[in-house]
């Protein structure tokens, strides 16, 4: 392969997923001006960023092309998809939604995922330590936003599977449950400046396993999952509820970390 086309896949996939995040907050900002809403088409787009994200440093390591300028395009990409775009999503949602806080409340309080997250990549890119690490210290940037998008999904769809329900009664369940917890209005945006916060906190977060079974037992139990979820993802794209999918997931994933992080705290 030329030396130059093989250094230029890692950097196009994260160019992609640079162009996605662009693309989203067009769409948002005409989501503010126009009749129509664009909201679910950015969160569709910045999910697609988080599969590119979790491919091209990947790829990098892979075809043996490590570089910093790799590194350091694809923080600038981490910055825009999941740092500006979901803050921009929450702020655009709850404009959207007509909401009786204050514009300048709104805007402080949007900005959480901005604000922690560009932080978190400043200390990511300083620290050596922290780059290394077999786990993530505080919340991935990418974890957050896939997050904000599933919880912004869900809402989007409850009116519609209330109207036409579901033929699978586990997806149905995990509805009904969900559906309870977000009644509340301003749930979304309460739910979003704790996990902005978890990004700058000291719990450890897994890390996306990696594609083989030759690595050692704890990364083919790791793929082994993921693999059982995206067939879960799979059948519900077909019963229309991968948001219900995405959000227990990404929920599992934020929650199942943070009880592993106590209990280890409450044995030392």
């Amino acid at each position: 392969m030329n030396v130059f086309l093989k250094k230029s896949i890692p950097n196009f996939i994260t160019l992609s997923n640079l162009f996605l995040g662009f693309t989203s907050i067009i769409l948002l900002s005409l989501s503010l001006n126009d009749s129509a809403s664009y909201v679910q088409t950015a969160c569709y787009l910045i999910l697609i960023a988080c599969i590119l994200d979790s491919f091209d440093g990947k790829i990098a390591r892979k075809l043996n092309i490590s570089s910093d300028f790799g590194k350091e395009i694809d923080s600038l990409a981490d910055l825009v998809s999941f740092c500006i775009v979901p803050s921009l999503l929450v702020f655009v949602y709850y404009i959207l939604l007509a909401s009786q806080l204050s514009f300048i409340l709104l805007l402080f309080r949007g900005s959480f995922p901005l604000m922690f997250g560009a932080v978190r990549l400043a200390k990511y890119n300083s620290l050596k330590d922290m780059r290394e690490s077999e786990k993530y210290l505080g919340l991935p940037t990418p974890a957050n936003a896939i997050l904000i998008c599933s919880l912004i999904l869900f809402t989007y769809n409850m009116p519609y599977r209330a109207i036409m329900g579901s033929s699978n009664k586990f997806f149905d369940l995990c509805n009904s449950l969900l559906s309870n917890i977000f009644i509340f209005e301003y749930m979304i945006l309460f739910i979003s400046i704790i996990s902005s916060m978890l990004l700058m906190s000291k719990i450890n977060f897994e890390k996306f396993p990696l594609i083989s079974f030759r690595i050692n037992k704890k990364n083919n139990l790791d793929l082994l999952k993921l693999i059982l979820f995206l067939i879960i993802l799979g059948v519900s794209f077909a019963d229309k509820s991968y948001d219900i999918v995405l959000l227990l997931f990404i929920m599992i994933y934020i929650f199942g970390n943070m009880i592993k992080y106590l209990v280890n705290l409450i044995k030392k």
